[in-house]
């Protein structure tokens, strides 16, 4: 299942090396949502492997807020209370920094990924509307 989080990371993401020797980046997200008029915060560890991942792994630090894609994985684990627990595991295909903790675009390349962010809206809008123009009914008839 491909997933969309928009939150903030709540530690500094860390730069790891696998077994056979691959660098990916770990982060751990917090988006908030309400549910029935109260703030619920949901986590997910991210994971993201790349080239990009390994450039822009400084960069995400504590408070920074980010938007993730990627695929949704859940799994149980006990947890230091010895009770069962879900993981819910991000594999990101793609994660735009969208500012610091302040609340601040940042500059560079952060700003870079911010402006993609906008394209992919404007994107979104117009296939949206196309897509609305494909389904109008009118089309199907003869005249």
């Amino acid at each position: 299942m491909i997933v969309n989080v928009k939150g903030r990371l709540g530690a500094d993401s860390e730069l790891k090396t696998s077994k056979n020797g691959n660098k990916y980046v770990t982060m751990r997200i917090a988006e908030n949502t309400y549910v029935n008029g109260e703030n619920v915060t949901n986590w997910f560890r991210v994971t993201w492997i790349g080239d990009r991942a390994i450039r822009m792994q400084e960069h995400m630090k504590k408070g920074s807020f980010v938007d993730v894609w990627g695929e949704l994985r859940m799994s149980l684990y006990d947890n230091k209370n010895g009770e069962k627990a879900i993981s819910l595991d991000v594999m990101a295909d793609r994660v735009d920094f969208i500012s610091s903790g302040s609340g601040s675009t940042q500059t560079n390349e952060a700003t870079t990924e911010t402006g993609t962010l906008k394209r992919q809206e404007e994107k979104v809008a117009s296939v949206a509307a196309t897509q609305e123009v494909k389904n109008d009914p009118t089309d199907d008839l003869p005249f």
